[in-house]
């Protein structure tokens, strides 16, 4: 999700996709810890960035109970087919793909960035992301590590 990523990391995401969807709930939950603008500033470049209301979440997401950025950004999901989500929270990832919303999380951009010469090495992006809370399985870590050409052992 959107509050896990740093500023670092948005100059290589906006160059992945051509619009990026944010839902004011997402908006009103980075900026508890951080201004959101210099974020949205630097994709910008790129990228085409909207910021979205979402008067009502939908009622098969709301069963879910999950955060107000997660709702919002799946039901935005539901409204508009074929657009992909980017979710961390594994309950709002076993809802995406219970109604076959397309996902990515934070590590998955990552890999992709790298992967499309947006980022030189992911490691470091990927420790940020720690840093700041993401919980990431060591083991699977270490195999993605060693996949990329970046080692195995963790910094």
């Amino acid at each position: 999700m959107l509050r896990a990523i740093e500023k670092s990391q948005f100059v290589a995401f906006r160059g992945i996709a051509k619009v990026w969807i944010i839902p004011e709930g997402v908006i009103r939950e980075v900026e508890v810890k951080r201004p959101i603008e210099p974020y949205l500033l630097e994709i910008s470049h790129n990228s085409e960035v909207v910021q979205e209301t979402v008067s009502k979440i939908h009622s098969s997401i709301t069963a879910w109970d999950l955060g107000q950025g997660e709702s919002e950004v799946l039901t935005l999901a539901l409204g508009k087919p074929q657009t992909g989500v980017v979710l961390d929270d594994l309950q709002a990832r076993k809802c995406a793909t219970l109604f076959d919303i397309p996902l990515i999380g934070s590590l998955g951009l990552i890999l992709m960035a790298k992967r499309k010469g947006l980022l030189n090495l992911a490691k470091p992006e990927i420790e940020r992301l720690k840093a700041v809370g993401l919980h990431i399985d060591s083991a699977m870590l270490n195999r993605i590590l060693i996949r990329i050409g970046e080692g195995g052992k963790e910094g």
